[in-house]
C-alpha cells in the first residue's frame, strides 16, 4: 500500500504503514485522533471568529475567491466571520503540515507563505492572533496534521457514539453528523476504491474524476496519490487542476478540500515557485457548490442561438465544470446516509429519480439516487465508479432498494460487490459500527450487457485489515437481484445457490404457522414447536422447549420476541430443528441477510419443503436433530442485558452431528458432497472471523 504522505519526509516502509493515523485498527479510532488533534484548530477558528468584522470577511472573500454558488443552502453554511476564520487557520495548518513552517511559526508568517504578502492578519487583534497560536501549537504536528488534513478541516469536530460517552457535549456533533449523514471515511478505504475505479482505465490521457459528495477531499486526495502512481510523468498539481472535480452543499468543505489538495502538490508548488494562494484558486474552481442532486448529464445540454440553457432549472455537470464536456470518466464517493428531508422540489426529483419516484416523501433514503447519478453522469463510452454505502443495498426488500437493484441489473458494464460487517471490526472503525457495501462499477464499448459478481460478507480483526482489501475477490451470479444481492464466495457457493435458487420448495409448505413469542413464553409450549433468535452473529439461536430449570422463578427474562414456528408432530418439529440449525442454513442465512437480523422471511423461504419431508429424509433429519438438540441443551448460553435475561444455544462444537445434517440435506438437493467441506469451512471462518 502505497504512503499517502508521501509528500513530506516521513517513516518509509511497513512501519509508516502499520502507523498510519488515517487508518482505523485494535485500538486506534480514527476520530479520536482527529480530535487529538483537530480540537485545538476549533478552537483557534473560535477565538479569531469573535474579533473578525464584516469589513475583515470581506477581506478574506476577495483573497479566497470561489465560484458562484450555483444553489445555496443556508443550513449547512458556516456564518462569514466562521468561513474567514477557518481560511486563516487552515493556512497555518497546511503550513505546518508541508513543513513551510516550523510548529512554531505565527498566523502572519503562514499567511505571507500562502500569499506572499500580509493581508488580513495584520487587521487583526494582535490578542486574538497570540490567543490563537497558542491553541494551535499544543498539537501541532507536521506529520500527524498532513495524514489528517482531510478530517482536521471538518468543522464538525467529533460526533460518534464514543466521543459521546466519553465527552457529553459532542452529542450535538454527533447529531448534526447523523442527520446530516456525514462520517470519516477511513483513508484505505478511499484508496481501494480510487485504485479499483482507475485500474479500469486503460486510457494513457488521465481521467476526469468526479466525486458528487467530496466534503474535505478524502476521495480526491487518495485519486490524486492513485494518478501519480499511473501517471509518474505528470505533476501532482496539473494532475489536481485538470483532473479532479467535486460538489457538496457546505462551501466550507470545498474551501477545505482546495486546502488539502495544496498540500498533496506542494512540492511541485514549491519546485517551481508557485504561490500556494494561487494554486488553491485554480483548484478551487473544480469544486462546487450545489446539490448533486441537481446536477444533469452533459447531454442533457440545450444549445439555443450558440447560447447553454439549462433543462427545468437543473444544472449541467458540463455547464459546471467545462472539462466535463463528455462527463465524467470516474466517479467514486461516500454519499450521505440520511433522510432525503422535505424539500420544496421533490416532485420534480421523483421525475429524475426512479429511486425516488417509488417513495416520494423526506424519510426516503438520500443515497440510492446517488448510484442513477453516477450512471447517469459518468462517460457514456468508457467510464467507471465506485460508491461506499449501506448494507442495506444488499438486503433490504423495500421499494426504494429493489429499484436500486433493478437499475443495477439493467445497466450494461461490470459490477462487483463487495460486503463488510461491522463486528469484530468495522470498515469505518469502531465508532462507526456500519454494515457497509462497496459498489464497484465499469463501463466500456465492448460490455454487452451488466455483469454481477459479488463477494462474502467480510468479517475480520484489526490486525488483517490491510490483508483484507487485498484478498478481496469476486463470484460470478446469475439471476435476478431485486429481491435482494447475494453475498458469497467461490464457484461452489454459486452453484449451491444456482440449484437452491430455483426450488420451489419452501420450509412455510411443511410448518403449521411461524408466529411471534416471548421468552417467558416457551415454558408453556410443547415440542411440536421450534424457537429462533430473532437476531444472530456467530450461529442461528435455535432450540425446542427449555429443559425444566434453564428458565426459573426470580428471572426478569427478555422481551424480545423470538420466531416461533408450531409443527404438525414432534417428528416434523426436530427435522425443521435440524434443518434451522444445519451449516446450509447458516450459510443461506448470511448469504442473503445483513448478517444480524432473523427474519420471519428467511424462515419462511428457506429451500427446503414438501420434497424435502418424505418419509425417510423427515426421518434422518429429526434423528439427527434431536441428537444435537440433546447435546447443545447442556450448555444453555444464558445472558443479562440491562436487568434481563436472554437464552440462547450454539450448536458450534457439534460438528459431527451438524454434518449428518447437512449430509441429508445436500444428498436430498443434488449437490456435490464437497459443498458440506465448504460449508464448515465458511462457517469456521465467519465464526474465527478469518479470511480464505
Amino acid at each position: 500500500m502505497q504512503n499517502s504522505t508521501a509528500s513530506a519526509p516521513r517513516k518509509n516502509g511497513s512501519e509508516a504503514d502499520a502507523m498510519r493515523l488515517a487508518i482505523p485498527r485494535r485500538g486506534h479510532v480514527l476520530s479520536t485522533v482527529v480530535e487529538t488533534y483537530g480540537k485545538s484548530i476549533r478552537e483557534a477558528v473560535a477565538i479569531l471568529a469573535s474579533s473578525f468584522t464584516r469589513e475583515l470577511c470581506s477581506e478574506v472573500r476577495v483573497s479566497f475567491p470561489s465560484p458562484p454558488v450555483e444553489h445555496p443552502e443556508s443550513d449547512y453554511a458556516l456564518s462569514d466571520e466562521e468561513l474567514a476564520s477557518w481560511a486563516v487557520v487552515s493556512m497555518w495548518v497546511v503550513g505546518i503540515a508541508v513543513e513551510a513552517l516550523p510548529t512554531t511559526g505565527t498566523l502572519s508568517e503562514a499567511e505571507q507563505w500562502f500569499f506572499e504578502s500580509e493581508r488580513v492578519t495584520t487587521l487583526l487583534p494582535v490578542h486574538a492572533m497570540r490567543k490563537a497560536e497558542t491553541a494551535l501549537r499544543t498539537e501541532a504536528d507536521a506529520s500527524a496534521y498532513f495524514q489528517l488534513l482531510p478530517y482536521v478541516l471538518d468543522p464538525h469536530g467529533p460526533g460518534s457514539r464514543l466521543s459521546v460517552r466519553r465527552d457529553p457535549e459532542t452529542h450535538s456533533a454527533r447529531s448534526r453528523k447523523r442527520k446530516e449523514g456525514v462520517f470519516y471515511t477511513p483513508a484505505d478505504v478511499a484508496e481501494y476504491m480510487a485504485s479499483a475505479c482507475l485500474a479500469e482505465i486503460s486510457d494513457e490521457t488521465p481521467p476526469r474524476i468526479f466525486d458528487p459528495a467530496c466534503g474535505t477531499g478524502v476521495f480526491l486526495r487518495a485519486s490524486l496519490q492513485e494518478m501519480r502512481r499511473r501517471y509518474p510523468a505528470r505533476d501532482a498539481f496539473s494532475l489536481a487542476s485538470e483532473c479532479l472535480f467535486g460538489v457538496d452543499i457546505d462551501p466550507w468543505v470545498l474551501d477545505a478540500t482546495a486546502f488539502v489538495l495544496v498540500a498533496d502538490s506542494w512540492s511541485h508548488l514549491q519546485a517551481n515557485r508557485i504561490v500556494p494562494a494561487k494554486a488553491w484558486r485554480r483548484l478551487r474552481m473544480n469544486l462546487a457548490c450545489i446539490d448533486t442532486l441537481r446536477v444533469d448529464p452533459a447531454t442533457s445540454i440545450v444549445r439555443e442561438e450558440g447560447k447553454i440553457l439549462r433543462k427545468g432549472g437543473r444544472v449541467s455537470i458540463s455547464r459546471l465544470f467545462s472539462a466535463m464536456e463528455l462527463g465524467p470518466t470516474v466517479v467514486l464517493g461516500n454519499p450521505p446516509y440520511a433522510d432525503l428531508g422535505r424539500r420544496s422540489d421533490l416532485d420534480e426529483l421523483k421525475n429524475v429519480y426512479e429511486t425516488l419516484a417509488v417513495k416520494p416523501h423526506p424519510n426516503a433514503e438520500i443515497y440510492l439516487p446517488f448510484i442513477e447519478q453516477m450512471i447517469r453522469l459518468a462517460n457514456k463510452e468508457v467510464c467507471s465508479g465506485a460508491l461506499v454505502l449501506p448494507l442495506s443495498l444488499a438486503c433490504n426488500i423495500g421499494p426504494q432498494f429493489s429499484m436500486a437493484r433493478e437499475l443495477i441489473s439493467k445497466t450494461r458494464g461490470r459490477w462487483r460487490f463487495a460486503f463488510f460487517d461491522r463486528e469484530p471490526h468495522a470498515l469505518f472503525g469502531e465508532d462507526v459500527k456500519t454494515r457497509n457495501a462497496i459498489v464497484l462499477w465499469s463501463r466500456n464499448p465492448s460490455d454487452p450487457k451488466p455483469i454481477l459478481s459479488t463477494g462474502p460478507l467480510q468479517k475480520w480483526r484489526g490486525a488483517s485489515r490491510a490483508a483484507m482489501f487485498t484478498n478481496l475477490r469476486f463470484t460470478l451470479v446469475d439471476g435476478d437481484i431485486r429481491a435482494g444481492i447475494p453475498k458469497i464466495e467461490g464457484e461452489l457457493q454459486a452453484s449451491a445457490l444456482r440449484a437452491l435458487s430455483v426450488r420451489r420448495d419452501c420450509l412455510e409448505q411443511v410448518v403449521h404457522s411461524i408466529g411471534r413469542i416471548e421468552l417467558a413464553e416457551t415454558v408453556g409450549m410443547d415440542d411440536r414447536t421450534v424457537f429462533i433468535g430473532a437476531t444472530a452473529y456467530n450461529f442461528l439461536n435455535v432450540f425446542m422447549k427449555p429443559p425444566e430449570g434453564v428458565l426459573h422463578d426470580g428471572q426478569t427474562l427478555s422481551q424480545n420476541p423470538l420466531h416461533a414456528v408450531r409443527c404438525t408432530s414432534r417428528t416434523d418439529a426436530f427435522a425443521v430443528f435440524g434443518v434451522l440449525s444445519s451449516y446450509l442454513a447458516y450459510w443461506w442465512w448470511h448469504t442473503h441477510s445483513d448478517g444480524f437480523h432473523v427474519s420471519r422471511r428467511f424462515i419462511a423461504k428457506l429451500p427446503f419443503g414438501v420434497s424435502g419431508f418424505l418419509e425417510g429424509v423427515t426421518g434422518a433429519l429429526s434423528e439427527h436433530g434431536e441428537e444435537l438438540w440433546i447435546a447443545i441443551q447442556e450448555r444453555p448460553v444464558i445472558s443479562l442485558n440491562r436487568g434481563r435475561t436472554s437464552l440462547a444455544y450454539t450448536p458450534n462444537g457439534h460438528d459431527k452431528i451438524r454434518r449428518r445434517i447437512d449430509e441429508v440435506l445436500v444428498n436430498h438437493v443434488g449437490l456435490e458432497i464437497a459443498f458440506v467441506d465448504e460449508l464448515q469451512q465458511f462457517t469456521a471462518r465467519t465464526v474465527a472471523a478469518t479470511m480464505r
